[in-house]
């Protein structure tokens, strides 16, 4: 293993969020975002999220967090003047990927408190945000979410608070969602989700996942295997109906596996 890639083994495993990514993108990662933006801000989906380069680097951001880029792209993360928000629904989902534990106390129009514990070393911490308080700070405007929804609304609250408190390592610099624009999550541009499945079949997005895909299968083998390995992809894609994309996923899923069928396979192959 050369020293880039330990470098980038031990940047994963410090993380900040289980499935985290720390570090610069590969070029192969960097191509299949470059898609991704390029794909998204084309389809007129995403006018309120921005451009292409605002929309890759909402992509960037929502890495490091181990989210995938459309989660973020359909209201999970926002950057504002450079800095990040996240939904309250956000923050709890990757609090609970950690592992750690968040339990409503209580949750009502006037008040919500939440008590968490940390699973590694059992610090507990308990957060509560009131109506006052949001009357206090200018939150409440007529027509906005705080009149329509406060019950939601003082849960982000809350949950921020406590996030911070707790959970700095997971929400990092993190903002719960309209803390830096002032704006209520309701009053947000408003977007037209696109899923990652869908994504996945827009031919350029496709064909630059594969292309990544391919290039971190062959990185696996000797120079000269590189051949044997694209003549061994089309045979399986063809036993088996798959799609290149499709079979380089498999293959992937269980690298060891696939190495150790296909040197059986040009062993047989070049004794025929």
């Amino acid at each position: 293993m050369n020293e880039v890639a330990v470098v980038e083994k031990e940047d994963q495993s410090v993380a900040l969020v289980e499935g985290a990514i720390h570090g610069m993108p590969s070029a192969q990662e960097l191509m299949v975002y470059q898609t991704w933006a390029k794909t998204a801000a084309e389809s007129k989906m995403y006018k309120g999220v921005g451009t292409e380069s605002g929309i890759m680097m909402i992509m960037l951001a929502a890495r490091e967090y181990g989210i995938g880029p459309a989660q973020a792209l359909n209201g999970g993360l926002h950057i504002i003047e450079g800095k990040v928000e996240l939904s309250a629904r956000m923050m709890s989902a990757l609090i609970r990927r950690a592992k750690h534990s968040v339990r409503i106390i209580e949750s009502t129009d006037r008040i919500c408190t939440l008590h968490g514990k940390r699973r590694d070393n059992g610090d507990e911490f308990t957060a509560s945000f009131t109506i006052e308080e949001a009357q206090q700070a200018g939150l409440i405007k007529d027509k906005g979410a705080w009149k329509k929804t406060p019950k939601d609304m003082l849960f982000a609250r809350a949950m921020t608070r406590l996030a911070r408190q707790l959970f700095a390592d997971v929400v990092g610099i993190g903002y719960v969602e309209g803390e830096i624009s002032g704006d209520d999550p309701e009053d947000l541009p408003e977007v037209q989700p696109i899923n990652e499945l869908q994504l996945e079949h827009v031919p350029e997005v496709k064909q630059a996942e594969e292309s990544a895909l391919l290039a971190e299968l062959m990185e696996k083998l000797d120079k000269d295997d590189c051949h044997y390995m694209n003549e061994f992809i089309k045979i399986v894609s063809d036993h088996y109906g798959w799609d290149k994309h499709a079979t380089l996923k498999k293959f992937l899923a269980d690298v060891d596996q696939t190495l150790e069928k296909f040197h059986k396979w040009k062993n047989t192959r070049k004794d025929a």
